[in-house]
């Protein structure tokens, strides 16, 4: 009885510490929004791209202002997780194309088979855009390159401060490396729409 106590005590902590983390990176990004694109476009940007705020605070702490080992690092690290999001957005492909030719697919309703098209499309855009930034890390050799990729374009942002953009991470570097997990969200959350609109048809 102890032992479950003790049990339950400890996941209780663990849940309350990570929620905790959860609402101090989201205070963090919305307040490197504000300060970065003012306080209507960050509000847009932290409602559409709150993964992209997100990852773009870590990549200026960690890479921009870290060390060169932690750059390459970093790395590493995207291209192994890259690799894992194509494998998973073939796979999401494979079974969005199953479901287009399940029994009775054709006279359901025609949303269902939108979910699945749509998880389909999603599944293969992930692909491509998890092999494209593959290769743009392949070419990047050095940590000097690495932040120079991050930095480009930074001063075409919709920062209100723009001269002051060079040594901020892109949000378009960042958003293209948060894209591929973005798509494979929405594509297993359709999926799964479409598999719950398939059976309540059926």
């Amino acid at each position: 009885m102890l032992t479950t106590t003790g049990n339950t005590s400890r996941v209780q902590t663990f849940l309350r510490t990570g929620s905790q983390l959860l609402d101090w990176n989201n205070r963090r990004a919305r307040e490197y929004a504000t300060a970065r694109y003012g306080r209507a476009r960050g509000s847009l940007l932290m409602y559409f791209t709150e993964a992209t705020i997100e990852r773009m605070v870590r990549l200026e702490e960690e890479i921009v202002n870290g060390t060169d080992a932690g750059s390459m690092a970093w790395k590493t690290s995207l291209s192994n997780e890259l690799s894992m999001v194509a494998v998973a957005g073939a796979i999401l492909a494979q079974i969005a194309i199953t479901a287009l030719s399940l029994d009775g697919i054709t006279t359901v309703h025609w949303i269902v088979r939108g979910f699945f098209a749509s998880s389909l499309v999603l599944g293969l855009l992930s692909v491509q855009f998890a092999v494209m930034q593959q290769r743009t890390m392949g070419n990047l050799h050095k940590p000097s390159s690495i932040r120079a990729w991050l930095l480009a374009n930074s001063s075409n942002d919709l920062s209100r401060h723009s001269r002051e953009e060079k040594h901020r991470v892109s949000f378009t570097a960042a958003f293209l490396t948060q894209i591929p997990y973005t798509m494979i969200e929405y594509g297993t959350a359709f999926l799964i729409v479409g598999f719950g609109l398939y059976l309540g048809y059926a």
